[in-house]
């Protein structure tokens, strides 16, 4: 290929509609259980939302739920990745290669909010939310039906003799606030520095590529997000949800939660699809000591969501 200012630019339109056509057909899963709130500066403030509100009869004066200081801030943070080719391969047309490097330029930045995400997730154990609590904690706070305090958790730890296993992850998102939050400031596009007399040519022999974007990701809202590391069968499965639906408002009214996603990792997911898509399953006789095939009461009770990012490790 002559190296020139038309064929460059010919070559740039190529590349920007490979990349744009790559990254609008990504598929990441992160959307599913995530808020995506956009952010016009450094930085989003995200008030603590002291409770969920719901409709009431109006008797009396209006009750108001304030969005109080003192939650949380999620720092946008800038990613980049950036493709080189040697002005001599495009002179030899030898690039080939080129569009399926700025496809997968295109794959990183679309699997990005995925990563965040994730990541953000796999850090709630040990990162406080909007409460002061760390966001997978015992130590919650909800009220029973008689209006008062009680301790709520959303952390499943083993019982008895059960062993802990990777973890899994259940989420309600059937309402507009979400578990978790993805913030994008400015969107990932390629930029091109292919001008002939600009330094990295000039100097450096080089034509480039790069994608930047601004974004960053966090969590959201504990309470509909529950995470475990016991064994993924019935009885695990059915505490998480109870736990989930026991959380009320300050009247003693039920939230009504209840979860429609479970996220598992790759090494779970035989026994998600066994626990929500089987006919039968293993229960305990009664002579409890053996087990036995019986039905399955919670098939489709949720979706199923297989997420290769999160951890396959014992307790996650």
């Amino acid at each position: 290929m002559d190296i020139n200012i038309g064929n460059i630019n010919a070559l740039t339109t190529t590349i920007n509609k490979a990349f744009n056509k790559y990254i609008e057909t990504a598929a990441p899963t992160y959307g599913r259980f995530t808020m995506t709130i956009p952010s016009n500066a450094g930085e989003n403030f995200y008030p603590r939302l002291a409770e969920m509100p719901g409709l009431r009869e109006w008797v009396g004066q209006r009750v108001i739920h304030r969005l109080e200081a003192g939650a949380f801030v999620i720092r946008n943070k800038t990613f980049e990745e950036t493709l080189g080719i040697r002005r001599e391969d495009l002179e030899d047309d030898q690039f080939g290669i080129l569009t399926p490097a700025i496809e997968q330029l295109a794959a990183d930045a679309a699997e990005m909010p995925d990563k965040l995400v994730y990541d953000a997730l796999e850090t709630g154990v040990k990162t406080a939310c909007m409460d002061g609590q760390y966001y997978f904690d015992t130590d919650h706070q909800t009220y029973n039906e008689n209006g008062n305090l009680t301790a709520y958790s959303n952390l499943g730890v083993p019982q008895g003799t059960e062993a802990a296993g990777p973890a899994w992850y259940l989420f309600c998102t059937r309402r507009p606030l979400k578990p978790m939050i993805y913030q994008p400031r400015r969107p990932f596009v390629v930029t091109a520095k292919t001008q002939i007399t600009a330094g990295n040519v000039f100097s450096g022999n080089e034509f480039l590529w790069g994608v930047d974007g601004r974004c960053n990701a966090g969590l959201g809202m504990y309470q509909f997000a529950y995470r475990s590391t016991r064994p993924l069968n019935g009885d695990s499965f059915a505490d998480a949800l109870a736990a989930m639906a026991s959380q009320r408002r300050k009247d003693g009214t039920p939230y009504g939660i209840r979860p429609d996603v479970l996220v598992v990792p790759q090494n779970l997911e035989s026994a998600g699809r066994q626990l929500l898509n089987g006919d039968m399953v293993a229960i305990e006789a009664p002579d409890g000591k053996t087990w036995i095939p019986g039905s399955n009461v919670w098939k489709g009770a949720c979706d199923l969501l297989v997420a290769p990012r999160l951890s396959q490790k014992v307790g996650g």
